[in-house]
């Protein structure tokens, strides 16, 4: 897709050489020269261009790693061996993935800040000027969302670093940080545009920020606010940094619903309404339709590209372009605890048949996995393959292992649709108020609806945890719902290793990741 937000090369290479420091504490004498650069109207627009393509930098959100390792810290199955850490529940700060995260995201936090800081001095449209601004904010809230969420208590730098500036900045504590990314996504659900809004010869390409995005993740922040605190007060140690929340989780539930229904009334925004259509929301040709709220861009355009369908497809099978990855696979455990096979939902996400050079693989539903049959007439073997693929990544028409069209899923419609039905529910005590919005999107997939106004809230809660997971498999959201659900612990040892403190387990501290070592020695202010 051609369009100004994406595909400057120029621009990319502009920023990624010149735009390079990597510790938060690092000094900015390497930064570019703001009071040369930001001078006019298409000075604003490059620069906002510059930080979304921090989103993807190195053909993936945050170089790749950011999806594998919550993927790998989850329940639900395995990533290469480089992440075993992560699926064991034995990460410490000097695993090396983390250092990859952490400065990646600081570096497209910086790309943020210097947007917001520099963009309202320039003497331009001031629709267009708020809206860049708005934009800019977006991404900084969704960069520190996903700080807070993987690392709790992180330094918060609101300002482009000054010259001299090297000593870095302590921890904050969570309140503030849940503040600061609330009031830059009140702020964008004001002065971003609509999907495809016009004024005069400014249009809001496809890939942008909207409000409804904006308000799409803040129902996410404060839905993750009520529910850690909710499980906190609880006893969930894991959770215990959200006691400091300051307004109660009734507050946050009800935040949290008014800012689904805001989504939900945008007509701009809208979902598929049968199982053919629901299949087609991950088609790589399809990636910016009605359904998706924000996407992190690919394309087939050479640099352009993400590395997405090669990281979650089989490698070599003629499902994405070849090359290293393939690594991130499902374990039966998963799928046999807390999906229903039966679900149309389940059956068109999985990978049913591939085949490589030597073998055909076939999906055994009953057993969870593939029974491998060798391609040479001299060979009879047959085996089973305990691992199952997502069928929601696959780009037949990439080329490299980073050249899929597919687009990295941030948020969509169907999860506003559950939000709803959780905070509706959590805030009256009452799962009968969920069954509307989750039956809507089993509707749509030939599904029988549920009746949840018998349920505990316990059940409920179970209940939905499935739903989620069924409906948003392999799409990012499995770690940050089993931490705010409390479960983190319970569901990763029945999936990855039932035995207890081994494999598998978690402890209160795995509930967020340790902060790199690397920044610890770099910044002073950090203990």
């Amino acid at each position: 897709m051609e369009n100004r937000l994406l595909y400057k090369a120029k621009l990319l290479l502009f920023f990624f050489f010149l735009v390079s420091c990597e510790i938060l504490d690092e000094e900015p004498y390497i930064q570019v020269d703001t009071n040369n650069y930001y001078q006019n109207q298409d000075d604003a627009m490059d620069a906002l261009s510059g930080a979304y393509a921090r989103l993807k930098s190195g053909n993936g959100y945050y170089r790749q790693k950011f999806l594998s390792t919550i993927f790998a810290s989850s329940d639900q199955g395995l990533s290469d061996f480089l992440l075993n850490n992560f699926k064991n529940g034995t990460v410490t700060s000097t695993d090396p993935n983390l250092d990859v995260i952490w400065k990646d995201i600081y570096v497209a936090i910086r790309d943020a800040n210097n947007v917001i800081e520099n963009v309202p001095a320039i003497e331009m449209d001031e629709d267009l000027k708020n809206r860049i601004l708005g934009e800019a904010k977006f991404l900084r809230a969704l960069h520190y969302f996903n700080l807070v969420r993987c690392f709790g208590e992180v330094p918060l730098r609101l300002s482009p670093a000054l010259p001299g500036d090297d000593e870095g900045l302590p921890l904050s504590p969570i309140s503030e940080i849940y503040e600061a990314i609330i009031d830059d996504l009140e702020f964008s659900s004001i002065h971003c545009w609509d999907r495809l809004e016009t004024r005069g010869s400014e249009f809001n390409n496809l890939g942008r920020a909207t409000k409804s995005a904006a308000n799409a993740l803040l129902a996410k922040v404060y839905l993750r606010m009520a529910s850690c605190k909710r499980t906190a007060l609880s006893g969930v140690e894991g959770n215990f940094l959200y006691l400091e929340l300051p307004q109660s989780v009734t507050e946050y539930y009800q935040l949290s619903l008014e800012r689904c229904n805001l989504v939900l009334t945008d007509t701009g925004f809208s979902l598929v309404n049968n199982l053919d259509g629901w299949i087609s929301i991950f088609d790589a040709e399809n990636g910016n339709n009605p359904e998706m709220l924000f996407d992190v861009q690919g394309s087939d355009e050479i640099g352009q590209g993400t590395a997405v369908s090669n990281l979650f497809t089989p490698r070599n099978s003629g499902l994405s372009g070849t090359g290293f990855g393939g690594n991130n696979k499902l374990k039966p455990r998963f799928i046999n605890f807390h999906l229903n096979k039966t679900d149309p939902r389940f059956q068109n996400s999985i990978i049913r048949q591939y085949q490589n050079t030597s073998w055909s693989f076939l999906i055994n539903n009953g057993s969870t996995g593939y029974r491998a049959t060798s391609l040479d007439p001299q060979n009879s073997n047959q085996w089973w393959l305990w691992q199952v693929w997502t069928s929601k990544y696959i780009d037949t028409g990439a080329t490299t292992a980073y050249s899929s069209r597919q687009n990295w899923h941030v948020i969509r419609l169907a999860d506003v649709y559950l939000m709803r039905a959780e905070s509706a529910a959590e805030l009256n005590s009452n799962p009968s108020l969920a069954s509307q919005d989750i039956n809507i999107l089993r509707q749509r997939v030939g599904m029988s609806e549920l009746d949840t106004s018998a349920m505990t809230m316990d059940n409920f809660r179970t209940l939905l945890l499935k739903e989620r997971a069924v409906e948003l498999f392999m799409e990012g959201h499995r770690f940050f719902d089993l931490t705010r659900f409390g479960v983190y612990d319970e569901y990763c040892r029945n999936v990855l290793d039932p035995i207890p403190n081994t494999d598998g387990s978690r402890q209160p501290d795995d509930y967020i990741w340790p902060i790199p070592i690397t920044e610890i020695s770099a910044n002073s202010n950090i203990n």
